[in-house]
């Protein structure tokens, strides 16, 4: 009987361990999405207050003379959405965020609240739209964006869209498959919705709005089609204005995200750098030909710098390398340059992550020249001339919507998981474990009397 007793005791005992060291496995893996269980269970709260500098609609006012030009890093998400209002009043637009209804509203309202033609009317058409590349998160509202706005000329990946179930066939198929090579084929289509939608819209097979799309695969090297910048306008007028693409330089990549194009915005020698999600791949490429100084690379020399810098992927660690921040400014201006990040609030990716703030804080980025959508709204920059004793100069302003920043109540879910795994072990083990030995002990005692 005795040894029966013992071998049941051992197999509540075994149950008992793996019991808890499922329970604990389970809540230490929720820590995980930590963020996003705390904000669903209202854990966290967000405080918001107004930006201690200038707000979005002071800096996109008209300028004192001259032209200006808008850059809008639109709040969508995690996501990335920019909308360029060009000093002739073109309008630009660079991906539209993710599928999820709040983001595309959210882009949908921006532009009929803020962007308007020459005569302040609402716009009927982008005069440009560039896809940087085919995740959900870039492309997700360009679908419903075209379909009310339609593009004039359409800037694409060299991803064909493979998506089966719709009625529109993507036209950039065999120019793609042609273009790649054998051993990156998996990454040279996409069979998704999203992308299959914003393709479809891309082409604007409806004529929606009467537009006539043009359509361009994104190529730094075709001579045609690597500029953007105002028709009969030479270099040295007042109001030229160019937007260049350095990247990309190949026609397939191992990753989706390196088919993003890196480009270069300028006006009145304010310059933006504006990517999408290029890897540090695609930066290597790039900074590979900024080194040999050959052709248009030839600006990229040691005085060479952007005023403001996006950085590329949300802040992601993949992206943004010292070689390519070294590339794109000098160690004199970094102080004053923008870093623009454009993510989500609480995102599960945890973008921005650490160690690019910390790279941007040692390379000598100044902390309030930092800026994110997640914390601070919109942010809007403009160019534009200012009148100074007779004299013009053009200034870079910049503006956002607030600051927000995440409090924590006393109980948050990491507090609550660590509650729980003290719980489980309690009742689990260290009770049955005490219980066990003061039972161990009164037979040791009732043993002890009877002899």
């Amino acid at each position: 009987m005795a040894n029966k007793a013992k071998e049941s005791n051992k197999k509540i005992w075994i149950a008992r361990v793996v019991l808890a060291v499922v329970l604990i496995a389970a809540l230490l893996i929720s820590l995980l999405w930590t963020d996003a269980i705390n904000r669903k269970l209202g854990l966290v709260k967000t405080v918001e207050s107004a930006y201690d500098g200038n707000s979005t609609d002071e800096v996109l006012s008209p300028g004192e003379v001259g032209e200006n030009l808008n850059v809008h890093f639109v709040d969508v998400g995690q996501g990335d959405a920019c909308i360029v209002e060009l000093p002739d009043n073109k309008k630009l637009l660079i991906d539209a965020g993710d599928t999820h209804k709040e983001n595309k509203d959210k882009l949908l309202s921006y532009i009929e609240e803020h962007i308007n033609d020459a005569e302040g009317n609402d716009i009927r058409y982008f005069d440009y739209v560039i896809l940087t590349h085919p995740d959900s998160d870039h492309c997700g509202g360009m679908g419903d964006v075209l379909s009310k706005y339609p593009a004039k000329t359409f800037y694409r990946p060299n991803v064909y869209s493979s998506y089966a179930k719709g009625d529109f066939s993507d036209p950039a198929k065999p120019t793609v498959q042609a273009s790649v090579s054998a051993e990156l084929e998996k990454y040279n289509s996409k069979d998704t919705l999203a992308y299959y939608n914003a393709i479809r819209a891309g082409y604007n097979p409806d004529k929606v709005n009467g537009i006539e799309s043009t359509v361009v695969i994104t190529d730094a090297t075709d001579g045609q089609t690597d500029v953007i910048e105002p028709e009969g306008v030479e270099p040295n007028d007042p109001n030229y204005y160019s937007l260049t693409f350095y990247g990309p330089t190949e026609k397939s990549f191992k990753d989706w995200n390196d088919y993003s194009p890196i480009m270069i915005l300028e006006y009145h020698e304010k310059r933006f750098m504006l990517s999408g999600d290029a890897e540090k791949e695609a930066e290597a490429d790039f900074v590979s030909l900024a080194k040999e100084g050959k052709g248009k690379y030839e600006i990229f020399d040691d005085d060479f710098t952007v005023d403001v810098f996006k950085l590329g992927h949300h802040g992601s660690g993949t992206s943004s390398s010292e070689d390519f921040i070294e590339t794109m400014t000098t160690a004199q201006n970094r102080q004053n340059v923008i870093a623009v990040i454009s993510c989500g609030e609480g995102n599960k990716y945890k973008h921005p992550h650490t160690e690019v703030l910390e790279r941007l804080s040692a390379m000598g980025f100044a902390e309030n020249n930092v800026v994110r959508t997640d914390t601070n709204g919109t942010v809007a920059m403009s160019v534009r001339g200012v009148e100074e004793n007779g004299t013009v100069r053009y200034e870079l302003f910049m503006g956002a919507e607030a600051v927000r920043r995440t409090d924590s109540v006393p109980l948050t879910w990491s507090r609550i998981v660590l509650i729980a795994v003290g719980v489980v072990l309690l009742v689990l083990i260290i009770l049955p474990a005490v219980r066990d030995v003061r039972k161990s002990m009164k037979r040791a005692s009732k043993g002890t009397r009877r002899r």
